[in-house]
């Protein structure tokens, strides 16, 4: 960086310094008490040397001064003065002695060894940003104490700024200050001079200084002067005098882009409105007073000291928020969870106790299956009209030449037809008409679907159902329902009768879709022995009834609480036990009203865990068809319990006296799953927690306007407040 001269009067004065620059080098005079060392440079009015002080052994800088370089010695001795008006300013290079009547005139001064600002920016590549603003701070306090004397520099720039041995500046050159009641124009050096001083007319302003300062920092900050560069250099020199070269530099200042916009260095807000309000080219937009320039530091300087605690003081609020929202969050995640499990233990006990209940009453009911059962067994008129209808040739012809299942043969329409077989049937009507009646009085009694009689072969004999229906079952072998031979799963239709044994005792068998109706149901079914002979089996007699009709599910039901009978038998598939989860009765199939529908099935592992008591969220099969509309109420979670549904005891005679306990009971494949809608037993839970959600999300919002309106407040008192004064 080269050094920059100060725009001189005339040309004159500059060629008069270049000749002196180039007389040999030798010392202008004997000074009394000072050794001259060495000449440290030349210029216009005179050379300066570095001397050695004998007394103190402190080197001191001697400026000459001479007699034939046209020199203003009002203006000079103007200058002495201001220096020794500065003599207690720390920041001003202090005036030791004046010898202002010796040959050449000379003034003493000390000697700052490190050199100039200028040289110090020009050796280094780049200055940090705080030493930068602390340079520039201690030249504008000089620059204060000196408007405070009345005096105005008017030519700041770093060549005219000295570093002591600890690299503090002091301002020097005062060779073209005024006073501030001066009126006479004082040049000072391009870029750095305000472009209002760039005028021989003009009448010295603290505003120039201003422009110095905010030209020295911007050159402190980039390593050269706001404005300048080749381009503008050229067209200044070229623009011919020196009011034409002046009017030029005006013109280049006021043309280009604002200096701050230009820059490399990235600069917080505070620092470039410093630099902006220093550097305006219009003195009515530029701080008025380096005073104010160094207030304007002083705000930064507490405005970055208050951000620590500034942010503390704003984001400690939004971080206690932050934490009381996350927090308050786990909490209430964890509360609703709590509460939610709490009420699903609720139901779940609940549930619990609802399907032992209708376990006990299913089992209660198909006691009362089992005697009516006993009971119409035991009926002389049915021995009766079974021996007769056993006798018939045209039952002996169908045995002996058996069919398929699916086969109407012509002897079976013609067995259909005979008298004895009608007049069997008249009696089973009358019987079952008996027991549908009871259930038009009370329809907590027992519910028959149907009642027939089958012979020791299996064969169809005659049925009574509780409604009329289409196909024809008189006549068909059903030896391979268990309801005949007793074992846990209906055999292959065209099993061979001869083959298979029928029951010896009351026997409740698995649940079975009626080839008839197609609805599940399960049957009763006890042998028919004659009353001379225990040991004559003529027979069996069951009675069978829908799933959906045993009385539980017939009475009103709580809301979005329900039983589910589910067909629960075992079977064996490659030596391992495996469980079948097929839905017998459900309230979808009477809603659908379609007995064809494809029967739903639990996946085994969720059956065997609800099987084994745990509390898991059960997934209804039927809320995963998509088939009907329906369906989807079915949809999501649900608390399920289920319960095995007990045989009742054999018994010894037709009373129904058990001769087993009630403790060594068998269990049967009939299970009865209660459910209840998960979304619904915790409903009042979620609506709590909304409720909990939008009362915290009000409190949030209150805290967050009380804390910016507390920071409405604290910032328009900051910003309101009058500038520091510096020291």
């Amino acid at each position: 960086m080269k050094p920059d001269p100060t725009q001189r009067q005339t040309d004159a004065d500059q060629k008069r310094s270049q000749q002196l620059s180039m007389q040999p080098t030798k010392s202008p005079a004997v000074l009394p008490g000072y050794e001259l060392i060495r000449r440290l440079g030349s210029g216009a009015y005179g050379e300066v040397w570095v001397g050695l002080d004998k007394n103190t052994n402190r080197q001191v800088a001697v400026k000459f001064f001479d007699h034939q370089s046209g020199v203003d010695w009002q203006l000079l001795d103007k200058e002495v003065e201001k220096l020794v008006s500065l003599a207690t300013a720390r920041h001003v290079v202090q005036l030791l002695e004046v010898g202002w009547n010796e040959e050449p005139p000379y003034y003493v001064m000390e000697y700052l060894e490190q050199g100039s600002l200028d040289a110090y920016i020009e050796s280094q590549k780049s200055i940090e940003l705080e030493k930068c603003l602390q340079l520039f701070e201690d030249i504008a306090t000089g620059m204060v104490h000196a408007h405070h004397k009345g005096i105005l520099h008017c030519d700041l720039k770093p060549a005219n700024i000295l570093l002591d041995e600890e690299g503090n500046p002091r301002l020097a050159d005062f060779g073209q200050s005024r006073l501030s009641t001066d009126q006479s124009p004082a040049l000072g050096t391009l870029f750095y001079m305000a472009p209002e001083q760039a005028d021989l007319k003009a009448v010295p302003d603290a505003r120039w200084d201003v422009y110095g300062l905010g030209a020295i920092l911007h050159t402190l900050l980039e390593g050269h002067p706001p404005y300048r560069n080749e381009q503008r250099i050229q067209r200044i020199d070229n623009a011919g005098n020196l009011e034409q070269r002046l009017a030029a530099y005006q013109q280049a200042l006021t043309d280009a882009p604002e200096p701050v916009s230009q820059m490399q260095r990235s600069l917080d807000p505070a620092l470039q409105t410093i630099l902006r309000k220093s550097l305006a080219t219009n003195p009515n937009n530029r701080y008025h007073s380096v005073s104010e320039i160094l207030g304007a530091l002083q705000q930064r300087k507490l405005a970055r000291a208050r951000r620590p605690l500034n942010i503390l003081g704003l984001l400690g609020p939004l971080l206690l928020l932050i934490i009381m929202v996350v927090f308050s969050g786990v909490w209430y995640q964890q509360a609703v969870e709590d509460a939610e499990q709490a009420v699903r233990e609720r139901v779940y006990e609940s549930n619990s106790w609802v399907s032992r209940h209708v376990a006990l009453s299913v089992e209660e009911e198909l006691r009362n299956y089992y005697q009516i059962i006993a009971f119409e067994a035991s009926q002389q008129d049915l021995q009766t009209h079974l021996r007769t209808v056993l006798n018939s040739e045209t039952l002996k012809s169908i045995q002996a030449d058996r069919q398929p299942f699916q086969t109407i043969t012509e002897q079976q329409k013609a067995f259909v037809e005979e008298d004895s077989r009608l007049d069997f049937d008249d009696y089973l009507e009358q019987r079952l008409s008996v027991y549908l009646d009871r259930v038009k009085s009370d329809e907590s009694n027992p519910k028959l679907a149907s009642l027939f009689v089958i012979s020791a072969t299996g064969d169809m004999l005659s049925i009574a159902y509780d409604e009329p229906v289409q196909s024809q079952s008189v006549g068909r072998n059903y030896s391979f329902r268990t309801y005949y031979h007793g074992q846990s799963e209906d055999l292959a239709r065209d099993s061979s009768p001869e083959t298979l044994t029928p029951v010896d005792h009351t026997h409740l068998s698995a649940a079975f879709q009626s080839t008839t109706t197609n609805r599940w149901k399960i049957a009763i079914s006890t042998p028919i022995y004659a009353d001379d002979d225990s040991t004559e089996l003529l027979g069996v007699i069951a009675l069978t009834l829908n799933l959906g009709d045993f009385s539980y599910l017939r009475s009103e039901q709580i809301e979005n609480q329900f039983a589910v009978f589910i067909d629960g038998r075992t079977t064996k598939h490659n030596d391992q036990v495996q469980i079948q989860g097929t839905i017998l009765q459900h309230p979808i199939m009477d809603e659908i009203n379609n007995p064809t529908i494809d029967p739903f099935r639990i996946d085994g592992s969720q059956l065997q865990q609800l099987l084994l008591g745990q509390q898991q969220l059960y997934v209804d099969p039927v809320g995963q068809s998509s088939e009907h509309a329906e369906y989807q109420k079915y949809d999501g979670k649900w608390i399920a319990v289920i319960e095995r549904v007990r045989l009742p005891g054999r018994s010894a005679s037709d009373t129904g006296a058990p001769i087993e306990s009630e403790v060594n009971r068998k269990q049967s494949e009939l299970l009865i799953l209660i459910q209840e809608s998960y979304e619904d037993a915790t409903t009042p839970i979620r609506e709590l927690g909304s409720q909990l959600i939008m009362e915290g999300i009000l409190t949030v919002t209150l805290l967050l306007v009380v804390v910016g309106a507390l920071w409405l407040i604290v910032l328009k008192r900051f910003t309101s407040s009058h500038h520091l004064q510096p020291k």
